[in-house]
């Protein structure tokens, strides 16, 4: 089966503007502020410490371990719900998430997309910085490691095994894919600067982290729908 790019693209953003898109978006976009605000505070308590006359804006000051146990208790969160993200958009619910989808296998869900997540993030770190391609084959190849962690229960390493298998044949539809998608966050990440220096210039830069959750969390979902509505286009082929 082939992958049809623009359908994906077009499924992804019906699937996001739903009753559970929104529920979804908006506690991403929370979390994420929360997020957003601890790891400021962190940066400015390291930079502190090290001496240095930085400072990124932030709404709160937190000792140094409150600021990383709010950053860690946050990501870990946001994965949990990334996870029930990534069931509500693959099985398509658009009015309300099954309960199911909150409980069944998430503590063996986050774990294998939070170890599998860093060594994904490794791989691509050391891909495109020995060459631009190797990034890219392993960028297509393992886009789908999350859908089968979260939805079908997969550990880290079989779930990538079956990513690689899944984008077999349309690795150049899934690269079209990804690059519509990164291109709209980069349009985005621009929008987000400007906004940002406007704000720091009116003295309001401690809104910087709910600025960043507004922009992010929307994209954020988006991403999720249209690769989980790829996954449904591709999934129904063998893929060991």
């Amino acid at each position: 089966m082939s992958l049809h790019v623009g359908a994906a693209l077009k499924s992804g953003g019906y699937r996001l503007a739903s009753r559970t898109g929104a529920l979804l978006t908006v506690g991403y976009l929370v979390l994420y502020a929360v997020y957003q605000t601890g790891f400021n505070v962190l940066m400015n308590a390291l930079y502190a410490r090290a001496g240095l006359d930085a400072e990124i804006p932030a709404p709160v000051a937190l000792p140094l371990p409150a600021a990383a146990a709010v950053v860690a208790a946050c990501l870990l969160v946001l994965t949990y719900l990334s996870v029930v993200a990534i069931r509500t958009f693959v099985a398509g619910e658009r009015d309300a998430i099954p309960g199911e989808f909150w409980t069944d296998g998430v503590a063996w869900a986050v774990a294998n997309l939070l170890v599998g997540g860093l060594v994904t993030t490794v791989l691509l770190t050391v891909g495109f910085a020995l060459l631009l391609l190797p990034g890219l084959v392993l960028l297509v190849g393992l886009v789908f490691m999350a859908m089968f962690v979260a939805v079908e229960g997969e550990n880290f390493v079989t779930a990538m095994r079956r990513s690689w298998a899944l984008a077999r044949g349309n690795r150049w539809s899934i690269l079209g894919l990804v690059l519509v998608v990164a291109a709209v966050g980069l349009v985005i990440g621009v929008a987000f600067g400007a906004v940002n220096v406007a704000l720091s210039l009116a003295g309001l830069g401690s809104l910087t982290p709910l600025l960043a959750a507004v922009l992010v969390a929307p994209m954020t979902m988006y991403n999720v729908a249209a690769v989980a509505a790829a996954f449904d286009q591709l999934r129904s082929r063998p893929t060991a």
